[in-house]
């Protein structure tokens, strides 16, 4: 297997673990699992582009930036950069980090992650396996 289809093949993991935190009312790991798919995916793009290990960043902004990937792109991935901030460190507000999401902003937060899943897959033209629920 291909180092941009193990990656892929995470980030579909991920997503379809973030569909699953959704259904059980665990809306921070959704948001969580919603970024780290996202990140996946475009450290898949990333090494299928530039034919080299993608960067250690978190930072969905730095890794379309460097691709060039534009204006959809960041768009699609304003809120899941926040999420993955806000959702993993307790102390970046006064409130718990599972306090400051719900239903509604997981649900978003797996359509945004859906669609720039889909728009990779294309980009990347690998055969993979998804569940196309979420």
């Amino acid at each position: 297997m291909r180092a941009e289809e193990r990656w892929f093949k995470q980030a579909q993991r991920d997503f379809h673990n973030a569909r699953k935190n959704l259904e059980i009312g665990l809306y921070d790991v959704c948001l969580f699992l919603c970024q780290q798919s996202v990140e996946k995916a475009l450290k898949a793009l990333y090494v299928k582009v530039r034919k080299k290990p993608p960067p250690r960043v978190h930072s969905l902004e730095k890794l379309i930036r460097e691709m060039n990937l534009g204006e959809k792109f960041r768009e699609l991935t304003v809120d899941l950069e926040d999420y993955y901030l806000t959702m993993r460190y307790p102390d970046v507000s006064e409130r718990m980090s599972f306090e400051l999401c719900d239903r509604e902003d997981a649900v978003q937060g797996l359509k945004r992650s859906k669609a720039i899943l889909s728009l990779i897959k294309s980009k990347l033209g690998v055969e993979t396996k998804q569940r196309e629920k979420g």
